[in-house]
């Protein structure tokens, strides 16, 4: 689907303002001081090597604001270094490519120049998984890893964006932010990354915490008390003639309202035993027989 072994291509000197970013590129953050020794560099030295850009005919853009001619493949951060250096023209390759190409091409390079973090490598790669028909599978084989490293970096993602945060400026790396996905309860995880960041955990010893975290999240679930049970409402008749008093009323309003009723009562040593019949209203009785003989 995707090539990316490069033919030798012309390199032509574009407009610097004629170019923009690549919507799915992988990498959010650029270093301000590593892009100022850049564009020093750029100053002394020039180009070793010129920017990939495809035409961004297509791309949606404000109406009220020029839009780009050209849309960047690879090299943004040499781009970005080139505007600080006040460069009004960078060498670039014009490439025929699609928006899913482009976005596999970034990715690819950024991933070769080890320039991603892992939480922006697992968005790429997630991305990528989104806008092409490509399997988990499919994916990791092109990019040369085992679908199992690249399951446990899609894993990553699961992590709520603001943990995520908390881990990089806590220093901590891709094993420990593994790590901290057995931590099930949000609040325990985020004291885990605090905790590793403040003691300096290495990733073993961060999986251990996160295991014993676990450990006395579950013991405590099981030593809990038991939730009270509710109370069960008691009814005390003291006095059973008022109860047989209550009993005969009730049974005269179903007579009265048509429920024919029968009623045996008898009384032994160990109490009273009553039986009750109620039969079905007299009047749906009585249109079932009329029914009956006049059909």
């Amino acid at each position: 689907m995707f090539q990316t072994k490069s033919k030798s291509q012309k390199i032509y000197l574009l407009p610097t303002e004629e170019l923009a970013p690549n919507g799915m590129q992988p990498r959010k953050a650029f270093d301000e001081g590593a892009l100022l020794a850049l564009s020093e560099s750029l100053k002394q030295h020039g180009f070793l090597q010129p920017i990939t850009v495809r035409r961004a005919d297509a791309l949606p853009f404000p109406e009220d604001l020029k839009a780009p001619a050209f849309e960047i493949i690879a090299g943004e951060r040499r781009w970005r270094a080139a505007k600080l250096a006040g460069m009004e023209k960078v060498p670039c390759v014009i490439r025929a490519a699609d928006r899913e190409e482009s976005a596999y091409l970034a990715l690819i390079e950024n991933l070769q120049r080890k320039d991603l973090g892992f939480f922006e490598e697992a968005e790429a790669l997630r991305n990528l998984l989104l806008m092409t028909e490509l399997s988990q599978a499919q994916l990791a084989e092109k990019l040369s890893l085992s679908p199992s490293a690249l399951s446990n970096k899609l894993r990553l993602l699961s992590l709520p964006q603001s943990q995520r945060k908390l881990i990089l400026e806590q220093g901590l790396g891709e094993r420990h932010a593994r790590a901290f996905l057995k931590i099930r309860d949000d609040s325990a995880r985020r004291n885990a990354i605090l905790q590793a960041g403040k003691e300096g955990l290495t990733a073993k010893a961060t999986e251990e915490l996160a295991d014993r975290m676990n450990g006395e999240q579950t013991a405590f679930r099981q030593e809990a008390p038991p939730p009270p049970k509710k109370p069960h409402r008691v009814i005390l008749v003291k006095d059973l003639r008022f109860f047989f008093n209550t009993l005969e009323r009730s049974l005269s309003l179903l007579e009265e309202a048509g429920f024919p009723v029968e009623k045996q009562q008898t009384e032994g040593d160990e109490g009273f035993e009553i039986t009750l019949k109620i039969g079905k209203k007299r009047e749906e009785n009585e249109a079932f027989s009329v029914s009956k003989n006049g059909g």
